[in-house]
């Protein structure tokens, strides 16, 4: 067994699996997701999508849908405050204007299922009728579909104005180089020197690899209900992993200040980093607004797949070459990432850990960020980084096998350790790579014969960027009877609640099942970053010991008054 600590702390409730504080509501139907919440009055809403993957949009004609009955308002962009501002795409990044642009097209429909209108009707049937009335005016353009034709001079461009950020740090601020096309972002990462590095290698590998685009299939569609009120509140149900990110995207878009802004999170049915943005939140706002009633939008899983961010489809060549004993002297990763229809993939996700967990002296990564005719991109699960890693470790077993080495001591003899530099700049702390390998090494399966010509054994590192320093706030409050209500911001997509009550009652001395999660809305706990990043119960859990230890120190204080001692001399175990 590969441990961290040579005497691992003893726990009396983080060892243990108590019951999902949320589990009976789950599982006799209680909970409610975006497409259960309902209010009286609420009407529905239904949103017109681009049946071309490049157009020009040159009118847009409400005026037969707006005069069906039942039909309570129609939008388009022009109604957004934002719209009239410039379109920056500089830093290869997505901002409010984008994500507005992207809610609904302005100008340009840049990909198959782009939302260019929406309806609000008394009815979901109503509102599909009313999109039928819509008549919307193309000029088909040509698209470019594949990220490598994309990047080539004579490639459609969809934004006249969009020019290459460069960067040499996943976080850093780019510089602009001037030069136009579809290319918004190319990052680099440079150790030594690669040309000097493969003179010394005996063994050269490179290989071409490219994946698709792949949806992140979570189970609940996207589902919201909007509300803006007679007073300019907005509140908004959503179905979301980053309540205060929606709640600050809503703003810029709509140009109603936070403090208006109040984002309710319901439960998240499956979201895998997909669920980090939105799409008809503002506009079923602005529907509100215009309708003076509540409106609801739920997309059919159609629309799921046309009009949502998967993750990028990639091209990567990969050249590793090593000395004759295994020992990596060089490595070359060229990569390029979709990002879908406009500027922000996780192509520095996938840059700069590529390597990471191998020691190699001379590095260089070019990663580039390419707008193609699909939906913009989202996260999914590690974003960026399981595409390079495939890239890789398919590279690094093709060099085991001509070395005639056991791909896990070809990994081994090239591990991290702590102290060495990682391609980021930065030492690497204490890492365990070495000692994952080695109890896999010594595990009997890995041991265990193979048996039939269609069985093989698989090896792959994976070196991973965690979120981490986001921002998180917590808050206790103790019952009477010493139970406690713990609240947070972080919307609980993968057993959370749970995972922070279990700190709380570790931290304070009492029973999981004495702990009572909730998962608060933006007007009732302080600011907390989404749920991505595997964050949660690190990020969240500090905020949560913190409160606990605030408590603890109350109950030292009330405790001195009542037994007339000082305080530092009450003990809490």
């Amino acid at each position: 067994m590969a441990t961290t600590q040579d005497s691992p702390r003893k726990f009396r409730v983080l060892d243990t699996s108590p019951i999902r504080h949320d589990g009976l509501d789950k599982v006799t139907g209680r909970a409610q997701f975006g497409a259960d919440f309902h209010m009286p009055g609420t009407i529905y809403g239904k949103i017109l999508r681009s049946p071309h993957a490049h157009a020009r949009i040159l009118s847009i004609d409400t005026s037969k849908a707006e005069a069906l009955p039942g039909v309570k308002a129609v939008v388009t962009a022009t109604d957004f405050p934002i719209i009239s501002q410039p379109l920056d795409l500089s830093q290869a990044r997505s901002t409010p204007r984008a994500v507005a642009e992207n809610d609904l097209a302005y100008k340009k429909a840049l990909y198959s299922g782009h939302a260019v209108a929406a309806v609000a009707a008394t009815s979901v049937y109503i509102a599909e009728e009313a999109l039928d009335l819509i008549e919307v005016d193309y000029e088909v353009l040509t698209p470019v579909l594949d990220v490598q034709e994309a990047m080539k001079d004579s490639a459609p461009i969809l934004h006249e104005n969009l020019t290459t950020m460069f960067r040499t740090g996943n976080f850093a601020r780019g510089d602009d180089t001037g030069i136009k096309g579809n290319i918004a972002g190319h990052v680099q990462a440079v150790q030594g020197d690669v040309e000097e590095g493969f003179k010394q290698a005996d063994i050269i590998v490179e290989r071409e690899l490219t994946t698709s685009m792949v949806h992140q299939g979570y189970i609940e569609p996207f589902a919201a209900t909007a509300f803006w009120s007679p007073d300019d509140h907005l509140t908004i149900w959503a179905s979301t992993q980053n309540a205060f990110g929606m709640r600050a995207t809503a703003s810029a878009i709509l140009g109603l200040p936070e403090s208006r802004i109040k984002v309710v999170q319901l439960e998240v049915g499956g979201g895998f980093g997909g669920k980090g943005t939105g799409y008809m939140e503002p506009v079923a706002a602005l529907l509100s607004k215009k309708s003076a009633a509540p409106v609801k939008i739920v997309m059919t899983r159609k629309e799921v797949f046309e009009g949502t961010g998967p993750t990028s489809g990639t091209f990567i060549r990969c050249k590793i070459g090593v000395d004759n004993d295994g020992y990596i002297k060089a490595a070359h990763i060229y990569m390029a990432y979709e990002a879908g229809a406009y500027p922000g993939s996780p192509v520095g996700g996938g840059a700069f850990p590529a390597l990471g967990a191998y020691k190699i002296d001379n590095i260089l990564v070019d990663g580039y960020d390419v707008v193609v005719n699909k939906p913009k991109t989202q996260s999914y699960r590690a974003p960026g980084q399981p595409q390079s890693a495939h890239a890789v470790e398919t590279v690094m077993d093709e060099i085991a096998e001509k070395l005639g080495m056991d791909p896990m001591e070809l990994r081994l003899k090239n591990a991290v350790h702590e102290g060495d530099m990682s391609p980021t700049g930065l030492p690497h702390t204490r890492f365990g790579c070495q000692d994952v390998m080695d109890a896999m090494k010594a595990h009997p399966h890995y041991n265990a014969p193979l048996d039939g010509i269609y069985q093989g054994r698989g090896v792959a590192v994976g070196y991973r960027m965690h979120g981490g320093g986001n921002g998180s706030s917590a808050t206790i409050n103790v019952n009477g009877n010493g139970t406690i209500n713990l609240i947070t911001g972080s919307a609980d997509l993968s057993g959370t609640r749970v995972a922070l009550a279990m700190q709380a009652a570790e931290a304070l001395g009492i029973n999981a099942e004495d702990v009572n999660p909730s998962v608060a809305d933006t007007d009732s706990i302080g600011f907390t970053s989404g749920s991505f990043g595997s964050r949660i119960t690190f990020d969240t859990g500090r905020a949560v010991l913190n409160a606990a230890t605030l408590v603890i120190e109350q109950m030292k204080e009330r405790a001195a008054l009542l037994w007339e001692v000082p305080a530092d001399d009450v003990d809490f175990t």
